[in-house]
């Protein structure tokens, strides 16, 4: 439950941001496998930071969020 609320949360966060291309459901469920794949149970700033190219495809849009979301 603590992963799914937090990955709800980034994602809300992510889906405001002016993006080229906000994540899709199915790019969300995509990075949702991915994280459960490398066995996490919790969404921290370096699990974010190396699976967000997983739910975010544009570079500049990893670079604003990475920004926006202070992992810089």
């Amino acid at each position: 439950p603590q992963l799914a609320e937090q990955l709800v949360r980034t994602v809300r966060a992510l889906r405001s941001l002016e993006l080229k291309k906000s994540p899709s459901i199915a790019e969300t469920l995509d990075w949702a496998h991915t994280l459960l794949a490398l066995g996490l149970s919790t969404l921290d700033e370096a699990a974010v930071r190396s699976t967000l190219g997983v739910v975010l495809k544009h570079a500049s849009d990893q670079e604003r969020a990475a920004i926006e979301l202070r992992l810089n």
